[in-house]
């Protein structure tokens, strides 16, 4: 006679086998023990085994009489339940040893943010200490690959919150928040760091460090190993190698890394050119100090890399960034900052292939690293692989949560791909709700108008937007274009001398004047229109020749394009082609341009055009396929909780 045995733990939401040593007894089954229920089982199979051996003489005779059950059908039946106990214990014991079960029950309860910490200085010009100390054990996490950690982009507007736990975990879509306090008096540093169960507000791990602050590098390192051990995470030999492994020896040295990368992370789009200049002084002292501190050749890098968007010489910044990423890797080839810019940069320069690799190891450093995930999902979409659109919207939900416009902004690029425009509206909107003074949603929305050929309302979210730049700028030149009002596309694209002028290089350059000669041809002046075109054919050419910088905007692939642009213009068609095929194999995916450029049509209807159109069609295909596979898996996963419906 078989009989079930339960011996698993029992808990609301709980599904897992039994350790050696129970925390709460009082939960399992009829409040047993694992060594009670390992005897269970072992009395269990031994009464199946006597039962195997002598069949009948273990069942009590009932009252009524059994149906009688022949000798070969027990044999048989006896054979079976032999054969499904040795595949249960198999199983358990794979499910317990190898981590089946813990992998199956622990995602969730795995997942975490770190909350920026309070300075109790209550001094402003030491916020960027305790937002360090905060920042580098979110870095030291990401790194695991059994942890799901939010990223500091989703968690910084928490800074000094009145909201409870409860509420940040809702709003965050994670089950554990570390907080803490950072006090820095002379020498000496106070760390108080709390892990907290955001379901029930209750303190799952807490610690306060007292010490010197030559100590705080290395105790970092600390806090992110108590806290993983806190949540049970698995750690490999290697991820607790690279954790525990020291940024810097010199801790002042690591003072003026947190003051640089402060300024660094207000982003590319808001970086002014004084911000440049005073984060690349900070990060010079910190070198000279540690002239073997990685982390800070590669935030240096970064530094020379956003300087080209603000009109710094291709020769100058490419050169420098690349030399500092190559750098920081071959000084700690463990950290995977370095990886990341130089893939970054490589992808920029048109040199895609040679940074495949540089994704693939930093992902490999830090897998939850939501700034890693974003491009090389997008590498391994180029590459024809599915699991690039999982990593994308696993970037979007651990960098942003449901309140961020970001959130929203980001999303609306996977409906681009869907191909819900209605999506993608209402994603912008709420964006820009969020953060009405953003330009953004605005660009976005504008843009979306632009493809539907709603040009009106495009113009109509632009112009009344207080501060519109270069983006807004090209945006409206554009819009009026296709509106066919051609002499308000000239007074905005016409502002290309004054956009230029406040560069820093004086060959760097936006990429109006062909668009500009497209107005005047409409015009019915061709003489300009030619000019125009002739001097933006040239900058290109010394763009790909690398004789002047790249651009502002698009990197090689964009030049290429322009230089077909201008090519078909110019009725050189097998040229303007070849220029064509170069702009998409260096990533230059601008799927409306391929599409409904007019300054194209010269060339729209070769057979070699067709064909690059359906390439680009195929691609659109493949990614409209995975996005909504991993779409729909996201959703399932509760990965995307709060969408829009």
């Amino acid at each position: 006679v078989l009989r079930a045995i339960d011996f698993i733990y029992k808990e609301a939401g709980v599904n897992r086998p039994l350790r050696l040593n129970e925390d709460n007894p009082n939960k399992n089954q009829n409040q047993t023990t694992y060594r009670n229920q390992v005897n269970k089982v072992a009395n269990a199979i031994k009464d199946i085994i006597a039962g195997m051996k002598n069949p009948g003489t273990n069942v009590k005779e009932n009252k009524k009489a059994e149906p009688t059950v022949s000798p070969s059908f027990r044999k048989k039946t006896a054979l079976i339940a032999s054969v499904l106990i040795v595949l249960g214990i198999t199983f358990a014991w794979y499910y317990y040893r190898a981590g089946w079960g813990e992998t199956l029950a622990s995602t969730q309860s795995k997942s975490i943010a770190v909350l920026p910490f309070e300075n109790m200085n209550h001094d402003p010009e030491q916020d960027y200490f305790s937002n360090g100390i905060a920042e580098d054990i979110l870095n030291h996490l990401v790194k695991i690959s059994d942890l799901k950690v939010k990223s500091r982009t989703s968690t910084l507007q928490y800074k000094g919150t009145q909201k409870s736990m409860t509420e940040i975990g809702e709003e965050l879509s994670v089950e554990n928040i570390v907080e803490g306090s950072v006090r820095r008096v002379g020498d000496k540093v106070r760390i108080v760091v709390q892990l907290i169960d955001a379901k029930t507000d209750l303190h799952l791990w807490s610690e306060t460090y007292d010490r010197d602050l030559k100590d705080v590098l290395a105790l970092q390192s600390e806090i992110a190993i108590e806290i993983a051990n806190a949540l049970e995470a698995r750690l490999t030999s290697t991820e607790k190698q690279n954790i525990t492994k020291m940024m810097s020896k010199d801790v002042t040295a690591y003072d003026y890394f947190l003051k640089a990368r402060e300024i660094a992370n207000k982003g590319v789009l808001l970086l002014e050119i004084k911000d440049f200049e005073d984060a690349l002084s900070l990060i010079n002292r910190s070198l000279q100090l540690d002239p073997d501190f990685a982390q800070a050749m590669a935030l240096k890098g970064v530094l020379w890399f956003d300087g080209s968007y603000i009109g710094i010489e291709n020769s100058i910044w490419q050169d420098s960034a690349l030399h500092y990423a190559t750098k920081a890797i071959k000084t700690d080839p463990a950290s995977p900052d370095g990886y990341l810019l130089r893939a970054s940069i490589l992808r920029f320069i048109g040199q895609s292939n040679d940074g495949k690799s540089d994704y693939h190891k930093a992902y490999e450093l830090a897998p939850n690293n939501p700034e890693i995930l974003y491009p090389y999902g997008w590498q391994l979409l180029r590459e024809g692989n599915e699991q690039g659109a999982d990593m994308i919207i696993q970037s979007i939900t651990s960098q942003y949560k449901t309140q961020d416009p970001e959130y929203y902004t980001s999303l609306s690029d996977i409906y681009y791909f869907l191909g819900d425009d209605v999506a993608r509206e209402d994603a912008f909107k709420k964006a820009k709700s969020l953060d009405p003074g953003s330009a953004g949603p605005v660009l976005g929305l504008s843009g979306l108008y632009w493809e539907t050929g709603q040009y009106d309302k495009g113009i109509a979210e632009v112009e009344k937007f207080h501060s519109i730049e270069r983006w807004g700028i090209d945006r409206l030149g554009w819009l009026y274009f296709l509106k066919k009002d051609y002499k308000n596309a000239i007074k905005y694209w016409g502002k290309y001398k004054e956009i230029e002028a406040g560069f820093i290089g004086k060959t760097q350059t936006v990429p109006f004047r062909h668009r500009l000669g497209m107005a005047y041809a409409k015009l019915g002046n061709k003489a300009k229109a030619d000019s125009l075109f002739q001097e933006h054919l040239q900058i290109n050419l010394a763009m790909i020749s690398g004789a002047r910088s790249i651009g502002t905007w698009d990197g090689l692939g964009g030049a290429y394009y322009d230089k077909a642009a201008c090519l078909a213009y110019f009725g050189k068609e097998k040229e303007a082609l070849q220029s064509l095929d170069s702009a998409w194999l260096y990533g230059f995916n601008w799927n409306w341009g391929y599409h409904n450029d007019p300054v194209m049509d010269n060339i729209r209807n070769t057979d070699q055009f067709k064909a690059l159109i359906k390439s680009i069609d195929d691609g659109n295909a493949f990614r409209k396929r995975a996005f909504s596979n991993a779409y729909n898996r996201a959703k399932a996963s509760d990965e995307l909780k709060n969408i829009l419906k």
